[in-house]
């Protein structure tokens, strides 16, 4: 916050106690000289923010097991051949292989030798965490979901192998095996990273985007949300996920790493640094720090460090690019769905536009060609001079640039071979309408879009992966693919040329789940997770009908918590109802109390005129009708964007008019 002369303010223990004291006093410390109802709006939600984080956190801790079972040989062998592929494709694995997977991860990352001694953190410690952590993604997001962290995790560890500085995934395959790493084979700049940075690293890769709610930094700002009130409007977005990160590690005993008194800061420092890197709107700061570091700027250490994982992390978060074409194409065909979900709710507030979806291929080519050439072929090109075992991925990026460049040639040779969408309407239909973002973390929406206080659950909800509990069985028993299996689909939607899935109906009935296996206390080798009860263990709101938390029993631990805050500095801030976990993955039975009822209409935006058909519902109109395949046969799969042609004439009717009336 700053005042009428442009210099911030403070918001500190003291201005807090002031703030709230029982005068009501307070004028203008937080950046406002009026107040409202005799309270400081920035206190109000300065504690509206924390109740929800610090609830959020605690409750999602509560279901946590602290062990975990061995995951069988197959699957293991299976998993660790994949996260050592360039080619990886996490949008294909079932929910509990992905988590896996960053387990998997860290694993690799614990040959080192001494890896553990450094960082006094146990496996199992990190197995906790990481459950703790993914459980905060919000799955109904088509891109910005645990997938992407998985995603940028093993792109990350990938950059850290080819460079020398951590051993491949597939030690894993040798038992007993350590590692060494050989300073005269590693690259110079990553050499200078320590165990403990290597660890922070890995930390802020999986959990970089941890709570997003499927919305831009711009729409934070534009909806003046209570995060961005908090934030100043400076990396909104990755400010939260820094501060989600802190919380869960706490939870999970590993708050010493923050306040070791000489190491601590500095961890939390460079955590914290390379988080906010994510953040696009400083990515020409970085690149201008970045190239000074290469021209022999005199930086300390420690700065050097900090840069060395700001570059890796950046690499990792648009590694897309770099990967495979047809991995690539994914991805792209993702964001641009939650794009144009973003853009959707974005007309439904009246808010100004902050993205702009693709309305035809040949946009969606040129949108392409455009980020390459601003953003990740400069990148790549440039961290490659630091970090010379780089250098093929910026190559792929110049090679993928030369085939979207292609592909635009092409259809601007043919103007008439492709279908067009409707003027204003998003070539890549959206995954979500706007009632399905108030499962979101409330800070996250302007107040005026938040939840109703009184129901417990949201009216609408993007479902989440409980589809794979109709089958509990042994991972063993699923062949590997390249493709999701039929009992697993992906939790994405259509996001081609087509109407979204079924399973974006408002209305989902409710999944029988059977009841979670107990743990096995006698597995005496390493730490491992166990993939037959690990999708069990998420939160009873999201795998099982066992009884989830109360909403009252909610707001009564959010008041409490809201009324030790108050008592602590004698506030007199009125009561705000908190999110929790139910609400952003809710369990089947609390959808099924909901399918009673039909959802609210979404206010119209105009004019409603007739549905239009969506365009090119043919596979070949477009180069995201195909996902890559298996390496190792080189054929192709269809993608888990691809719509199924099942969809019901009900969901087809309320999207069309959704989308039509809010392009109208």
């Amino acid at each position: 916050m700053s005042d009428s002369m442009g210099r911030r303010r403070s918001v500190d223990v003291g201005g807090l106690a002031l703030a709230l004291s029982d005068e009501n006093r307070g004028h203008g410390w937080g950046g406002w000289e009026e107040t409202d109802c005799g309270e400081t709006r920035y206190a109000e939600t300065l504690i509206d923010v924390r109740a929800h984080t610090e609830t959020i956190v605690s409750q999602e801790g509560e279901h946590v097991q602290s062990c975990f079972f061995d995951m069988d040989r197959d699957t293991h062998r299976r998993l660790v051949q994949s996260l050592s592929s360039w080619h990886f494709e996490p949008h294909k694995l079932p929910e509990e292989e992905v988590i896996a997977c960053s387990y998997i991860l860290f694993e690799a990352l614990y040959r080192i030798e001494h890896m553990e001694e450094c960082v006094s953190v146990s496996l199992d410690s990190v197995a906790t965490f990481l459950q703790h952590l993914c459980q905060l993604y919000r799955q109904a997001n088509t891109y910005h979901n645990l997938q992407h962290a998985l995603d940028v995790f093993q792109a990350v560890y990938f950059f850290l192998v080819a460079s020398g500085a951590v051993p491949p995934v597939t030690i894993l395959l040798e038992a007993g095996r350590t590692w060494k790493c050989d300073p005269e084979r590693c690259d110079p700049l990553v050499a200078l990273l320590t165990a403990e940075d290597l660890f922070a690293l890995c930390i802020a890769a999986v959990g970089h985007d941890v709570g997003h709610p499927g919305l831009t930094n711009a729409f934070m700002k534009n909806a003046k949300t209570p995060l961005a009130v908090v934030y100043d409007d400076k990396s909104v977005l990755e400010q939260m996920h820094y501060s989600l990160i802190l919380q869960i590690m706490r939870h999970n005993g590993l708050s010493f790493l923050l306040d070791r008194p000489t190491s601590g800061p500095l961890f939390r420092q460079l955590l914290l640094k390379t988080v906010l890197a994510t953040d696009m709107g400083v990515h020409y700061n970085f690149m201008d720090e970045f190239r000074a570091l290469l021209e022999g700027a005199d930086l300390p250490e420690f700065k050097r460090r900090i840069l060395v994982c700001q570059a890796l992390i950046k690499c990792a978060d648009i590694s897309n690019p770099s990967r495979p074409y047809l991995v690539s194409q994914h991805w792209a065909t993702a964001l641009e769905s939650e794009w144009s979900s973003q853009s959707l709710l974005e007309k439904h507030l009246r808010l100004p536009p902050s993205v702009k979806p693709s309305d035809s291929p040949m946009g969606e080519a040129n949108s392409q060609i455009w980020f390459n050439n601003t953003f990740a072929r400069p990148l790549f090109e440039l961290v490659a001079e630091g970090i010379p075992s780089l250098q093929r991925f910026a190559l792929q990026t110049r090679e993928n640039l030369a085939l979207w460049q292609a592909r635009a040639a092409e259809l601007a040779a043919n103007p008439n071979g492709s279908s067009q969408g409707a003027p204003g309407t998003p070539w890549t239909w959206p995954s979500q309408a706007p009632n399905d973002f108030l499962n979101a973390f409330p800070p996250a929406l302007p107040d005026s879009f938040r939840q109703p206080e009184e129901l417990p659950y949201p009216l609408s909800y993007h479902p989440h992966h409980h589809h794979h509990h109709h089958h509990h069985r042994r991972l063993s028993s699923i062949a590997p693919s390249t493709s999701s299996s039929s009992s697993t689909p992906s939790q994405y939607e259509s996001c081609e040329s087509s109407l979204p899935s079924p399973s974006f109906s408002p209305v989902v009935g409710p999944t029988t789940a059977l009841p979670p296996s107990p743990l096995n206390p006698n597995s005496s080798s390493p730490p491992r997770l166990d993939l037959a009860t690990l999708s069990q263990s998420r939160a009873p709101s999201v795998a099982s009908n066992a009884p989830s938390t109360s909403a009252a029993s909610v707001f009564s631990i959010t008041n409490e918590a809201t009324a030790a805050i108050r008592a602590a500095y004698k506030a007199s801030v009125r009561k705000k109802k908190s999110f929790h976990r139910s609400s952003w993955n809710p369990s089947p039975s609390a959808v099924s109390s909901l399918s009673e009822s039909a959802p609210p209409p979404v206010p119209p935006l105009g004019q409603i005129r007739s549905p239009v058909s969506p365009p090119g519902s043919g596979s070949g109109d477009s180069p995201m009708s195909a996902s890559g395949g298996s390496q190792s046969t080189g054929t192709l799969t269809p993608s888990p964007l691809t719509p199924d042609g099942n969809t019901p004439q009900a969901r087809q009717t309320l999207l069309k008019t959704a989308l039509v009336s809010a392009s109208s």
